[in-house]
């Protein structure tokens, strides 16, 4: 077992999605072609010549830890709450989203108010970064509209 397991945060977040993404592929590939090989010989229809005759060893424990949080950190950062953020501002409306979403206004609104609070209480603590007072309050008057 690895000393301390790794979260989604230890996943390399510091990476572009890019490269998060080839690691991931990575261990992948390596995954699905140890399981293929071991299909193939508990099926008795393993043929070195035709599936090649190298070692396809599994995954260690660490890199099915490893392979878990990136899935995660990777699910996260392309599924950032700004991205609804851009929608909205863009016009898509909140019915629009939920939809592409597959959830419900209510949730999508809830979770875009949520980001939004925590946007400013980001920018409460550091003035450069998140939501200032204003674009607090327009977001929050953005996800509470009734169309």
């Amino acid at each position: 077992m690895p000393e301390q397991i790794p979260t989604w945060r230890d996943a390399r977040y510091d990476m572009p999605v890019s490269q998060q993404l080839a690691r991931y592929d990575e261990l992948a590939a390596k995954h699905a072609s140890a399981r293929a090989r071991i299909e193939l010989v508990t099926r008795g229809i393993y043929d070195p010549v035709r599936h090649g005759a190298d070692d396809r060893p599994p995954l260690t424990v660490a890199e099915h830890m490893e392979l878990l949080a990136l899935a995660e950190c990777v699910a996260r950062t392309v599924r950032h709450p700004a991205n609804v953020h851009h929608a909205v501002l863009a016009g898509v409306t909140w019915a629009d989203i939920a939809h592409i979403v597959d959830s419900d206004e209510l949730t999508v609104r809830r979770d875009y108010r949520r980001w939004a609070d925590d946007q400013y209480d980001l920018n409460r603590q550091d003035p450069d970064l998140g939501m200032t007072a204003d674009e607090h309050a327009a977001a929050t008057a953005r996800a509470s509209e009734v169309v």
